[in-house]
């Protein structure tokens, strides 16, 4: 919506213009309004296309923290090439950018809502690859447990295969204690996705087989039937 704006900014001048209303056609004029719109669509266009890669039922809360860490870090050479004159990140805003307090807000905001993003990403090392972590980048009570999933030559392999949750759902009954580790953090809800999916499911359908709807997997309606 505010893309549409933005490109028909001359129209809505016009329009504003041809209906008298001079308060509101001389504010969307000014510059410090132009400039505010075209930092809002840029901003939110990169927002949704965040957004929209943290959705999906095969997303884990790992793969969430790494995209908001991306995000931030995004933020940061942002705002380091708007203080030395580049705006080349906003496509609307160009060179009309010359005050970085915008972006900062931004990462700002950020940080308040994850407080605790770079602390995870050293506790869970362990879970995204154990055969690129010591030993003591586990606690200790798992630290034996570990050594013998590191050095497991056949594990090495599968972990080359299979994604995180089925490797560790895997060695689950092999080595009990650091895999339970992992899919704690695994199984966790890293967003709404699946409790937004679930109620559109519902307002759509509106009949008690909601989890056959939610599923993945094709239900074999004859047998469910019988």
């Amino acid at each position: 919506m505010l893309g549409r704006l933005y490109e028909l900014r001359e129209e809505v001048a016009i329009f504003l213009d041809s209906q008298q209303k001079a308060d509101f056609h001389d504010n969307f004029q000014s510059e410090g309004f132009q400039i505010t719109l075209a930092y809002l669509v840029d901003i939110f266009e990169v927002l949704n296309a965040v957004n929209l890669k943290q959705q999906g039922k095969s997303i884990n809360i790992i793969t969430h923290h790494d995209i908001i860490r991306a995000f931030m870090a995004k933020l940061d050479l942002w705002k380091c090439r708007v203080q030395q004159g580049n705006a080349a990140s906003f496509r609307n805003l160009d060179s009309a950018l010359a005050d970085s307090k915008l972006v900062s807000d931004l990462k700002a905001e950020f940080i308040r809502y994850f407080p605790d993003i770079d602390d995870k990403r050293e506790a869970w090392k362990f879970i995204r690859n154990p055969f690129q972590c010591e030993v003591t980048d586990v606690a200790d009570e798992v630290q034996e447990e570990f050594l013998e999933l590191k050095f497991n030559s056949t594990a090495k392999e599968d972990f080359k295969d299979m994604d995180l949750e089925t490797f560790w759902g895997k060695y689950l009954p092999v080595y009990p204690l650091i895999s339970h580790q992992a899919l704690r953090i695994l199984t966790m809800f890293g967003s709404t996705y699946l409790c937004e999916t679930a109620f559109s499911t519902l307002v759509a359908i509106k009949t008690k087989d909601l989890r056959c709807a939610l599923s993945s997997i094709r239900p074999c309606i004859q047998h469910l039937v019988a």
